[in-house]
């Protein structure tokens, strides 16, 4: 599961959302098969982190701004990183607050 999760995260990191998305399916997978039928916190806080994309190099949006002809296409790295800060802050909060309500 462990391998799973952090190729999972490795390439949430490197912007590759292409590539994360089948491994984050697998961790998924992996992790369901320890209670089946329902989600356990791990599992929710994981969905969460997916979602919410955590990414230091955003390499697909700045291959997309260097085709586009942008001079410099890693110009929005500051806006990259406080966005998926202020996302994987509000998500987790979320799931910390709904699991102690559901549990």
């Amino acid at each position: 599961v462990m391998e799973s999760i952090s190729a999972n995260v490795s390439a949430n990191l490197l912007g590759l959302g292409n590539a994360a998305t089948p491994l984050g399916l697998d961790a998924a997978r992996r992790m369901s098969r320890r209670s089946p039928g329902v989600a356990s916190d791990g599992l929710c806080m994981l969905v969460v982190c997916n979602t919410a994309s955590i990414q230091l190099i955003p390499t697909t949006v700045a291959a997309v701004r260097a085709g586009a002809g942008s001079a410099a296409p890693f110009d929005i790295l500051p806006a990259v990183w406080v966005t998926s800060l202020c996302s994987v802050a509000a998500g987790l909060l979320a799931a910390k607050v709904l699991s102690r309500w559901y549990s």
